[in-house]
């Protein structure tokens, strides 16, 4: 935690907490234990102090086909972006952390 941060007042660091919680709400990362590119945005994720819904394909046959029916392709890490009725397929690991990131740094305080 940033020492901006950790001066911030209680009250407001939950407030952005709450925040950041509801921008995340309904993201799913779908991937594979093994993938390494899943294995980055898991790491950038952990940086970033973010839990997401996770799914691993490989385990979830369900979860698999829906990727591949609704996303277009059975590629991961793909984050599914609830967007009203359909949502959003983000693939690419690099796109996948810059939309995350960028989800963070909007929530920042300014200054």
């Amino acid at each position: 935690m940033s020492e901006e941060s950790e001066s911030q007042d209680p009250s407001e660091q939950r407030r952005l907490q709450r925040k950041l919680d509801q921008a995340l709400e309904g993201l799913v990362l779908y991937e594979r234990k093994w993938c390494p590119f899943c294995m980055r945005v898991n790491l950038s994720m952990r940086s970033l102090g973010i839990d997401l819904e996770r799914v691993d394909i490989g385990e979830d046959p369900e979860a698999a086909k829906r990727l591949e029916q609704e996303g277009g392709k059975r590629m991961v890490p793909c984050l599914f972006i609830p967007d009203g009725q359909s949502g959003q397929w983000l693939y690419e690991s690099a796109d996948i952390v810059d939309y995350l990131r960028a989800l963070v740094e909007e929530m920042a305080p300014r200054e």
